[in-house]
């Protein structure tokens, strides 16, 4: 009787531990240089605020690091938000994270494109 009861335990503890909610893993922060169509960028990945996404029921925030692109030779302009998106996702996933690429990205002046709430 004592084993089966004890059984009967250990298989309650092992199925409750397969139910527990798993920890997402987060990408680790820091500098991480990437190259995207044989241009060299670096990615700053650093806590920060939370980001949106614009859906047809409106903006929903973007839980994650943010991510700064930065081009190494000429400075990026407004226009170029496709290719810092890339870089920013390449640095995410370097790290060892799942970059949002529903995040809405800014401009934020100085040849920066920032990605905030994006990688996580």
């Amino acid at each position: 009787m004592r084993a089966a009861g004890i059984i009967g335990m250990v298989g309650a503890g092992v199925l409750s531990a397969c139910a527990a909610p798993s920890v997402p893993v987060a990408a680790a922060p820091g500098r991480v240089p990437v190259a995207v169509e044989g241009k060299a960028f670096l990615a700053e990945i650093a806590p920060g605020p939370d980001g949106v996404r614009f859906t047809p029921a409106g903006a929903v925030p973007v839980r994650g690091m943010r991510v700064a692109v930065r081009r190494a030779a000429v400075p990026l302009d407004y226009s170029e938000g496709r290719v810092a998106k890339q870089a920013a996702a390449l640095a995410c996933e370097g790290q060892g994270g799942r970059f949002d690429g529903s995040a809405h990205g800014k401009f934020a002046g100085a040849g920066v494109w920032e990605f905030a709430g994006a990688c996580a």
